[in-house]
């Protein structure tokens, strides 16, 4: 009984490694055509890059201007949740 189970392991284990090989082969020949048909297709033209638009300065408010936006949206978005999710407690 210990025999035919080896045996068996043995089979199994011959059949996934024969398959693992095989794929191994199977993925470099298709590696190989893709390359092959890499070099036949004819090469694409690159354009040369353009230069980045200048950026955009931002508005001269003071920080205590931007501080207050902030202050003001995350205020309307803890009374917002408080509405929609009960049984969380507050900050």
């Amino acid at each position: 009984m210990l025999a035919f189970g080896l045996n068996v392991s043995l089979i199994g284990m011959g059949v996934v490694f024969f398959a693992l090989v095989l794929l191994v082969y199977i993925i470099r020949g298709i590696s190989l055509l893709a390359s092959y048909y890499d070099r036949t297709a004819s090469p694409v033209k690159v354009e040369a890059a353009k230069p980045a638009p200048a950026s955009v300065r931002a508005p001269e408010g003071g920080d205590d201007e931007i501080a207050a936006v902030i202050a003001a949206a995350l205020a309307a978005y803890r009374a917002d949740s408080r509405e929609t999710a009960p049984g969380i407690p507050e900050a």
